[in-house]
């Protein structure tokens, strides 16, 4: 095993570029029932809003392993595989992960090990988070054992008193979830210790199948989201407007995504200046260029083709004829608006773009030697999807 102080560099990088960099290695094709469509039944449908802005990041891990001939079974046997094989890992690790699966950007620090939770980073297959702070949650797939994660977390030594005090456990649908009291509190003291405290030092709701991992600060919602895998409540792939979105990343062989609504996109550009909601509609259309017909959903990912890097835009509308119009309509805004984010036309942004409606979908392949576009929606302001109310 390598030395801790002889990985530190490489594991900080590792852990901070895991929040930038997406990967644009293919996975193996979407099926009847593909890694994405799969995290959609993990999360209960009552995530989703009509009015008020959401998002969910999906990421799957395996295939990009997969595709790179990466293989490992724990944290330290990654490091190892980041030593010598560097550019694979580093420079197209998809992202970003999060702390109770082992992919934040605590990594290094984090007590998300066979020890102290039953399973390591090298058990986790694919995530899908949702929520925002304080009501973020989480759901992965992959290769867990109830047992261990019950043996772990009986072992208490290392465990803050506080914590300790806390803990118990409560049988739901034959899934023992495990409890520490108010998953929303916070103990800055007893921050990155075990089981699995996080950065805020609140100690989360944790349950574990098979195959699945659910975590969410609220037990009720942990609770929700078994329900949701087990088809006894409606999850996000029972919404088309969600499930066509991933179909649609998956058949793009994508590793990584964001998908939000409508009023996602519209936040981002509200955030742009803190009077935006006070200009008038010429304001807006001369600072804007005119907005896109409203849809419902949308998606964004990183590509890559023989034609090059591409961030995908999929958007999911009420009806086919909106989806036609709002091709004419991106292309418009492609051809003689501006970005305000980037500071530029986007015409010089992206070299080429491919734009089609699909049913009830657009799918937009906007090619650039920029990786980071497709993030923008969610991450930085920014004026492409601007559209509608």
């Amino acid at each position: 095993m390598l030395k801790l102080n002889r990985l530190s560099s490489f594991i900080l990088l590792f852990s901070s570029l895991m929040l930038i960099l997406p990967s644009f290695a293919g996975c193996a094709g979407p099926s009847s029932r593909n890694t994405f469509t799969e995290l959609l039944t993990l999360v209960p449908a009552s995530e989703a809003s009509d009015d008020s802005p959401v998002y969910f990041t999906l990421v799957d891990f395996a295939s990009f392993y997969k595709d790179n001939g990466i293989t490992f079974t724990n944290f330290e046997e990654l490091t190892e595989e980041i030593m010598t094989k560097p550019r694979e890992i580093l420079m197209n690790m998809p992202g970003p992960g999060s702390f109770i699966t082992g992919y934040s950007s605590y990594a290094q620090h984090s007590t998300i090990r066979e020890k102290y939770v039953g399973y390591d980073i090298g058990d986790v297959d694919a995530e899908i988070q949702f929520g925002t702070s304080p009501n973020e949650g989480v759901a992965a797939i992959g290769r867990f054992d109830p047992e261990a994660t019950k043996n772990a977390l009986s072992n208490q030594d290392e465990w803050p008193v506080e914590i300790k005090d806390r803990y118990q456990t409560e049988e739901y649908n034959n899934i023992t979830i495990h409890s520490w009291g108010d998953g929303f509190k916070t103990n800055l003291k007893a921050r990155l210790t075990p089981p699995h405290v996080d950065i805020l030092g609140r100690a989360k709701p944790l349950a574990v199948t098979g195959e699945y991992l659910f975590y969410h600060p609220s037990l009720e919602n942990v609770k929700l989201m078994i329900d949701a895998s087990r088809q006894k409540g409606q999850s996000l792939a029972d919404l088309p407007e969600y499930s066509s979105l991933v179909d649609a990343l998956a058949g793009l062989k994508v590793n990584s995504a964001i998908i939000g609504n409508g009023p996602m996109a519209n936040l981002c550009v509200s955030t742009i200046e803190d009077d935006f909601t006070r200009l008038t509609e010429e304001e807006k259309l001369t600072l804007l260029g005119t907005p896109l017909k409203k849809f419902l959903t949308f998606g964004s990912a990183l590509g890559k083709d023989e034609n090059g890097f591409y961030t995908a835009i999929v958007i999911y509308h009420a009806n086919s004829d909106i989806a036609r119009e709002n091709v004419s309509l991106l292309k418009q805004r492609l051809e003689s608006s501006s970005s305000l984010f980037f500071d530029g036309s986007w015409s010089n942004l992206f070299t080429e773009t491919d734009i089609k409606a699909e049913g009830n979908v657009l799918l937009a392949r906007l090619y650039s030697e920029s990786m980071s576009f497709w993030q923008s929606c969610i991450y930085s302001p920014d004026s492409l999807l601007y559209h509608e109310e």
